[in-house]
């Protein structure tokens, strides 16, 4: 059994990967979350119209003559009600940037675009309903028009002897550029136009949305009501879902005339007091098949909510629930998405078909009573299935489905959220090699400002480091410092950041993020508050002189809040301030004037010892040194790491050691590798150190540990 579920897991994965490389499938699927915000809009107009309780439905339809139900008219059909149209603009879009790698011709394949749905849809037949053409039925009319406008136009666009060139000294790049449009749209519309007239002529529809929607519909109205013509249908609804066309909407016409007179039916049967006996009615697959929506999502939703990590996707979930409660499932397949996605693939067909086989086989067995009331489709699960069958069964039945489609989707969600874990060290890995060649170039880089894939990679770990900031909980680890007998004199409090889905994220990330962010300065509020917290258990350890050393930039040290912040802490942890070193990151920008060193003055007279990180000889470190208000100062990394080999560093370790003796400063060397380097410094004067020759930074129990194994 576990060798088969390996395979299916490798099978997923590998299709996953697969799908994931195709250009066109992840520019579908971008597209489908850029309208994720109009969903949203639309998906809470709709419940707010329907919530299905008889007073508050007449205070909305009748309240001030129905002002409150015409404003969520407007909102469902600005937003549902074009959806379409939303798709063409955003696929496009996303073509050309994902798919083409043109940027700056967005403008052209929408235009190309819109024009061939605008033609494809039939929108501008005679009689024709808009709501249907520009709504969600016309999604997969829109994603064929996307592709195939935005196709051609990208070709044309290459192909330098198909534009319309006119150079004049009045003609501005805005009217080339629109005269480059010209042809690629002409001939876009022009074969839209033929293929929609070519239907016509053969098969007597005025338009390909007629056409595939005749198609399906056609098989359906050759079928009665049976186990297998109902089987067929959620099949066929959720394939046409997986391809992004809303198939309730597409199939509507077969859920009106084959299975829902079968609801009149039962109701005559009560009528004349019999036992009604049709399964399968529209309200029955509403209530008992497609809860939540198609796929049963709202058993996806909940299964997110219990067993998913990832904060996006919980956050997500927690947006979802309530219009899934309320059946509408726009927001979870288009957000997460199910569509074009193979992993959820299974489970969206799955589950329902094993709702659908439970929910007949508990009516056919009685243990339920069929579906003989009509019931408004936004009902939620619980109240739908009472209403439903006249039953608490009804409702029982629902809670024994939704328990089991949670448990289908568990696996898969697992699957994904490894597969996207994988993914996303691949991103990472990006990232990070971005921020390194911003540190070796010295060329700043704003890592919020990147687009694509790796921007939404920023995006999100913002996100979830905001949260974590916010919740104060920063995940510290403490470096040792050693003097020169082997004795730990402190450590230094570095953050550290094992993220749940990106994993072990490389420090100076984190704190260029922070920055970005304007959350630097509260970052370093709480890690200094969160290492105040700690120092009960590490002086019970290390004693009561020990010294923990925490970062403090050179944007943050000035601010008087900060200040403020300090002064806080050492009426909140009198006993552990003087334990305290405040390490001052150099900065060339750091303006260093006499309001400057009164407010050093007044952070050291408040108990806090001063140090100067990464000291070395440039201006800033010098005129530090002509004030006497810090303890310490920890030599720049780059100075030790070829000390062994390079006798300018080992001079100016030299004179920085003399430094510090003649200020009555100690002196702390950092990197420090090796027993050599270690031996070398002690001959140049310095005796404390900081490096992987000791330990790396580890989490406080390690930390503490090791003064009870030496």
């Amino acid at each position: 059994m576990k060798e088969v579920q390996k395979r299916i897991s490798s099978w997923l994965s590998r299709s996953y990967e697969y799908t994931n490389d195709i250009q066109l499938l992840r520019a579908i699927r971008e597209s489908l979350i850029m309208i994720v915000p109009i969903i949203m809009v639309g998906a809470a107009a709709l419940v707010l119209r329907t919530i299905p309780i008889k007073p508050y439905l007449s205070f909305v339809h009748h309240f001030a003559g129905g002002i409150i139900d015409t404003f969520l008219s407007l909102l469902f059909d600005a937003t549902f009600g074009i959806l379409s149209i939303y798709m063409v603009i955003s696929l496009s879009m996303s073509y050309v940037d994902r798919v083409r790698h043109m940027p700056g011709n967005s403008l052209g394949a929408v235009f190309s675009s819109l024009l061939a749905f605008g033609i494809s849809s039939g929108a501008f037949v005679k009689d024709a309903n808009l709501s249907d053409t520009f709504g969600t039925k016309g999604i997969f009319t829109a994603v064929v028009c996307a592709v195939f406008g935005s196709y051609v136009y990208c070709r044309m666009r290459n192909n330098s002897r198909t534009g319309i060139h006119f150079y004049t000294d009045g003609a501005d790049d805005v009217y080339n550029n629109m005269l480059k449009y010209i042809v690629p749209v002409l001939v876009v519309g022009v074969f839209a136009a033929l293929f929609n007239l070519l239907l016509y002529i053969t098969f007597g529809v005025h338009s390909f949305q007629e056409a595939y929607t005749n198609v399906v519909e056609a098989v359906f109205l050759r079928l009665h009501r049976s186990s297998l013509s109902a089987a067929l249908y959620i099949f066929a609804v959720h394939f046409l879902w997986f391809f992004g066309i809303h198939g309730g909407n597409a199939l509507d016409m077969v859920g009106n005339h084959v299975f829902e007179p079968a609801l009149e039916l039962n109701q005559q049967m009560l009528a004349a007091g019999k036992i009604p006996s049709e399964i399968f009615s529209k309200s029955f697959f509403d209530n008992f098949v497609i809860m939540g929506g198609c796929g049963s999502t709202i058993c996806l939703v909940f299964s997110i909510l219990l067993f998913e990590k990832k904060r996006s996707l919980r956050r997500l979930a927690k947006i979802a629930i309530v219009p899934a409660v309320f059946n509408m499932n726009e927001l979870i397949v288009f957000g997460l998405p199910i569509v074009y996605n193979p992993i959820m693939l299974i489970p969206f067909f799955l589950t329902p078909l094993v709702c659908l086989f439970t929910s007949t086989v508990a009516m056919k067995t009685g243990l339920v009573p069929v579906v003989s009331y009509p019931v408004e489709w936004t009902t939620p699960i619980i109240l739908g299935g009472y209403y439903a069958t006249g039953s608490v069964a009804g409702s029982v039945l629902q809670i024994v489905n939704l328990l089991l489609g949670i448990m289908i989707y568990r696996p898969f969600i697992w699957t994904m959220s490894r597969q996207s874990a994988k993914d996303s060290s691949r991103k990472i890995g990006k990232l990070v090699s971005i921020l390194k060649k911003s540190e070796e170039t010295r060329i700043p880089v704003k890592l919020l400002e990147l687009q694509g894939e790796i921007g939404s990679v920023v995006r999100s770990i913002c996100d979830d480091l905001e949260a974590k900031i916010g919740k104060r909980e920063p995940t510290m680890f403490y470096q040792p410092q050693y003097n020169n007998r082997g004795e730990c004199i402190g450590a230094e409090a570095l953050l550290r950041w094992n993220h749940p889905i990106y994993g072990r994220l490389y420090p100076p990330l984190v704190i260029q993020l922070l920055e970005e962010m304007e959350m630097l300065t509260k970052a370093e509020e709480v890690i200094l508050e969160t290492v105040l917290e700690d120092m009960d258990q590490i002086k019970a350890v290390y004693g009561e002189h020990i010294k923990i050393s925490v970062n403090v930039t050179g944007t943050t040290i000035p601010l008087d809040h900060y200040e403020f912040f300090l002064a806080e802490m050492t009426e909140k942890y009198p006993q552990h301030i003087p334990n305290m070193m405040l390490e001052i990151t150099e900065q060339a920008s750091l303006q260093i004037d006499e309001d400057f060193i009164r407010r050093l003055n007044r952070i050291r007279e408040m108990g806090y010892q001063l140090a100067i990180d990464d000291f070395s000889m440039g201006n800033t470190s010098i005129k530090y040194l002509q004030n006497n208000v810090f303890a310490m100062i920890k030599l720049d990394g780059a100075l030790i790491k070829d000390i062994e080999t390079n006798d300018r560093s080992r001079s100016i370790v030299q004179t920085m050691t003399r430094l510090a003796e003649e200020f009555h400063l100690q002196i702390l060397a950092e990197f420090v590798e090796t027993e050599q380097q270690k031996e070398l410094l002690e001959k140049l004067g310095c005796f404390l150190y900081q490096g992987y020759l000791y330990s790396p930074a580890v989490p406080i129990e390690k930390y503490l540990n090791m003064a009870k194994e030496s």
